[in-house]
């Protein structure tokens, strides 16, 4: 059996990502049984653990898993590293994989300080089939000299860290099965926040052909469109099968490709569906005959992901829009009646006193309904993170991944205030204003309750 782990939460769970019903249900489509653990378990009596990562150890434990797959996102690394352990304890003779986009980014350290045996790079449907069919033929984890015949993967060999040949990601995305939604529980999750009721993951493309110097695009930059209709089905699935409603399309650019983007509107409405749903993009790529589509389809918000209102930003961020774009679009959305949330850094490439001034005028003036403000924090993967100063950043790294940037013209200090007097700024002028991300370490001195705000 294999048992997959991603963003373990208290319950309930009000969303789930698409990567461990996508990777489920290829195993199940291979003759495997799979099973997702998503949820910490409660601590029923004094004797269980004070621990949520040996609770879930535990749980995991008790289904007998060969072999455990566990999503690694780069916030979460201490804590995956953390429950790694504790599934080595439980489970001392399970292959450990972890994939997602710290794996693909930074595999070598993770297989060095961590109990994983092999770190996933990319998409991973088969390549996890391909590794638990070892598994199932009776291969185990102290002998790799078969994982080095797997591409895509990162394992240990003899001592060192081994990365065997690049997998090409999946073209053909229709030929993979729908997501394993029977596993995930559906019956028990809570009305998602931004929808209302209970939602599911849909994707209508993988890929992204951006550059920006922020994003990570584990997907590549190849872009591979999934049919409108196999959407479609989808959709119409969840609905009728779970009696899911709600849907979060994690498109990175929802119309990137107009005539795909209006054909899955189109295919929505053709099946009659009675579904909310919310999606992303930027720029002017939504027009207002494309956002009245979205709305006539169920859409009922856009996440707008503008990050700047400085066009020297923008272009040094090779973000590929320009603020007038950014604001045609957001005027597209609101009068077509959707609910838009503009998404905003601060501290990307080039960014200044004045560049910050502009991007809290920008946020001001667009008309969104909400706004979503965060200090820019490096990741693993990013143009940014491979070479800062080519984009004009310093890097301050910490012992997890934990790190900060500073500009040309703004140090650390600096860019946190700014921050703080944005949001100060923007709810003063009536704006809902919120921060999504702005880190403060304990190793650079602040106290533990601090961190985040």
């Amino acid at each position: 059996m294999v048992a997959l782990i991603a963003g373990p939460c208290p319950p309930p769970r009000m969303a789930q990502g698409l990567g461990l019903p996508y990777l489920a249900a290829a195993l199940e489509e291979a003759g495997y049984e799979a099973a997702i653990f998503d949820t910490y378990p409660p601590r029923q009596d004094d004797r269980a653990s004070d621990d949520p990562d040996m609770r879930l150890a535990e749980a995991v434990a008790a289904s007998s898993p060969s072999l455990v797959g566990v999503t690694i996102h780069t916030p979460a690394y201490a804590e995956r590293v953390h429950l790694a352990k504790c599934l080595r304890q439980r489970l001392p003779d399970a292959l450990l994989v972890a994939g997602g986009h710290h794996p693909t980014a930074a595999p070598g350290d993770l297989l060095r300080r961590s109990e994983f045996d092999v770190c996933v790079i990319g998409e991973g449907e088969r390549t996890l089939v391909e590794i638990a069919g070892g598994v199932a033929s009776g291969r185990n984890r102290r002998d790799t000299d078969w994982l080095t015949a797997i591409r895509g993967i990162a394992c240990r060999a003899d001592g060192r860290v081994l990365r065997t040949p690049r997998r090409r990601p999946v073209a053909n995305v229709d030929a993979l099965p729908f997501p394993a939604h029977h596993l995930l529980g559906l019956e028990r999750y809570g009305p998602h926040p931004a929808l209302g009721v209970r939602s599911q993951g849909l994707l209508t493309y993988r890929g992204c052909p951006a550059r920006c110097a922020f994003c990570c695009n584990p997907q590549g930059r190849r872009v591979r469109q999934r049919a409108p209709s196999r959407v479609g089905g989808e959709v119409e699935r969840v609905v009728r099968d779970f009696g899911v409603r709600g849907f979060n399309v994690y498109d990175n650019l929802f119309g990137l490709d107009r005539a795909h983007a209006v054909a899955v509107c189109d295919e929505i409405r053709r099946r009659r569906l009675d579904v909310v749903w919310d999606c992303w993009t930027a720029g002017g790529l939504v027009d207002a005959e494309l956002a009245a589509r979205l709305r006539r389809a169920g859409c009922i918000r856009v996440g707008f992901g503008a990050e700047s209102g400085d066009d020297e930003v923008l272009a040094r961020s090779q973000r590929g829009f320009t603020t007038a774009q950014h604001q045609a679009g957001i005027r597209a959305l609101v009068a077509a009646g959707l609910k838009v949330q503009v998404f905003l850094m601060v501290g990307l490439p080039g960014e200044t006193r004045a560049s910050v001034e502009r991007t809290v005028d920008f946020a001001a003036r667009c008309g969104a309904d909400d706004v979503s403000l965060s200090l820019h924090r490096p990741w693993p993967g990013t143009a940014a993170w491979r070479n800062p100063r080519a984009f004009g950043l310093r890097i301050t790294r910490g012992p997890d991944f934990e790190a900060y940037v500073e500009t040309e013209s703004l140090n650390r200090t600096a860019l946190l205030e700014l921050t703080e007097e944005a949001v100060e700024t923007l709810t003063q002028r009536g704006l809902k204003c919120g921060t999504l991300r702005c880190d403060r370490f304990v190793w650079e001195g602040f106290p533990r309750q601090a961190l985040g705000w």
